[in-house]
């Protein structure tokens, strides 16, 4: 886990680079990455009638072990966003970063939140009041520090340097804790189900991690992997059913290094002669319980890239199972979901046609909390503009960093004619996440209907500078720059 990010270039792991060039034919942009003596980049290439896009951008910061792969950061103007490449150490060679397959032209502007963060790299300095900008030095501690896990250190090493032999060493020890409590020390990172949502205060080591956030899952289960998904799969194992609280992580993983040998771990609990494989199919495969019962997949939100399964199958899968189709949800572990809980889950997963239930739960959940800001701007985005404007006001009022807040109701005020407030939402939206594209668009397009074409012309070539693909934007500067002319 202490290898879990850092600045691209550090530690023991390295990325090759022989097979580092490759074509996205939906975008139709080539990439190249490459490393020199200042330190890694990538490149992009995209030719079509309209215009040929060159150029480059440095891979400042990596998430990920290299285990499996690793994702990469780059910095505009203090403001973090992910690279469109990926390492992929199966292979051992770059292509896209998850979640950039279906895009239809370069994307350079996705903004890495804290929220991104957290379980890669300690001690964030996120910038107060924006979605994406950090201090130059964006984490302190690359990797997942000892306070993750064990809480913080202060009190801790003020004891020991007391003195006092025998005094209380003010430090969790995840194996000491209750079940519940113990589980969620893994679980704040390695539970993902279908949707999170998260309460108003954050999880310290010792507290449970239902009173952090609550975490659902399909009512009929899903049968198909995510990259976080460990803690979900080992809870439908027949080992957990069987074993209860007995098993956990920590009966197999020791955080503080590298899995090792697991096969004595499985005998801890199952005799050899338990296995009614064939000696010669048991021998071939080096008798190894985890290559039978914990085979590494193919995961749903990653490609090109293998996990274990800890649903530990009595057989290996011969492909992933597609996930149910029943859209309830329900609290993993039997955990209670407030309707504020239910509401949001609904609301973030947004199906089509859920609407009236979506609205009517969240109707519910502002008449218990009528000032949350997440229910109310769910709210807001179901409603007409009449009632969408206090709403959206409201949310402001109360978190002025609410940028998806202020993009719609800019767009809700210019629809009505007030151009000078809309123009103002947009500048303070996109001075707290400056890839906001949408919020890009729409205040040049303000700026010039208002006559202020020196001002859509700054914006517009701001944008394409942090994305030239951005075709919207280069043919709107095309306009404003005629219109200059005239």
């Amino acid at each position: 886990m202490a290898l879990s990010s850092g600045r691209v270039g550090s530690g023991a792991f390295q990325e090759k680079f022989d097979r580092a060039e490759f074509a996205h034919d939906r975008s139709g942009v080539r990439y190249r990455v490459y490393a020199d003596r200042k330190g890694y980049f990538f490149a992009f290439d995209k030719a079509s009638p309209e215009a040929t896009i060159h150029g480059s951008k440095p891979l400042e910061f990596f998430i990920g072990s290299g285990a499996v792969g690793r994702s990469y950061l780059f910095a505009v103007d203090g403001f973090l966003f992910q690279a469109p490449v990926s390492y992929y150490s199966g292979p051992g060679s770059w292509d896209l970063s998850p979640g950039y397959q279906n895009d239809d032209r370069l994307s350079l502007t996705r903004p890495v939140e804290p929220a991104c963060l957290q379980c890669h790299a300690s001690r964030l300095q996120p910038l107060p009041g924006t979605q994406n900008g950090f201090a130059s030095t964006p984490f302190l501690e690359a990797g997942v520090s000892c306070e993750r896990c064990h809480g913080a250190g202060e009190s801790h090493i003020a004891k020991m340097k007391s003195g006092r032999i025998g005094a209380p060493r003010e430090i969790v020890n995840p194996a000491k804790l209750d079940p519940d409590r113990r589980d969620s020390v893994c679980a704040q990172c390695h539970l993902s189900g279908e949707v999170s949502v998260v309460k108003a205060r954050s999880f310290q080591p010792g507290e449970r991690i239902a009173d952090y956030l609550t975490v659902f899952v399909r009512s009929g289960g899903s049968a198909g992997m995510k990259v976080t998904s460990h803690f979900e799969k080992l809870s439908q194992s027949a080992c957990k059913r069987a074993s209860g609280d007995r098993l956990w992580c920590g009966t197999c993983h020791d955080a503080h290094s590298p899995p090792g040998e697991l096969r004595k771990k499985c005998l801890d609990c199952h005799e050899p002669a338990a296995c009614k494989e064939r000696p010669a199919v048991r021998l071939q495969r080096k008798d190894d319980c985890i290559g039978c019962h914990m085979p590494r997949n193919p995961v749903a939100d990653v490609e090109h890239a293998v996990y274990t399964d800890h649903s530990i199958p009595k057989r290996p899968r011969s492909a992933p199972a597609a996930a149910t189709r029943d859209l309830t949800l329900v609290p993993f572990g039997g955990s209670k979901a407030s309707t504020r809980d239910l509401a949001l889950a609904y609301a973030s997963l947004a199906a089509p046609g859920d609407q009236p239930r979506i609205r009517k739960l969240l109707l519910a959940a502002q008449a218990e909390a009528p000032d949350d800001v997440e229910v109310l701007l769910h709210l807001a985005y179901l409603s007409n503009h009449d009632e969408a404007i206090p709403m959206y006001e409201q949310v402001l009022r109360t978190d002025p960093s609410q940028v998806v807040a202020a993009v719609n109701l800019g767009s809700v005020l210019m629809k009505r004619g007030q151009v000078r407030r809309a123009i103002a939402l947009w500048k303070d939206a996109l001075a707290r996440s400056p890839g906001l594209e949408g919020a890009t668009l729409n205040l040049a397009s303000a700026q010039f209907r208002a006559g202020d074409l020196a001002a859509a012309e700054a914006t517009l070539v701001k944008a394409l500078g942090l994305n030239p693909d951005n075709t919207l934007a280069r043919k709107l500067l095309r306009e404003v720059r005629q219109a200059r002319r005239q």
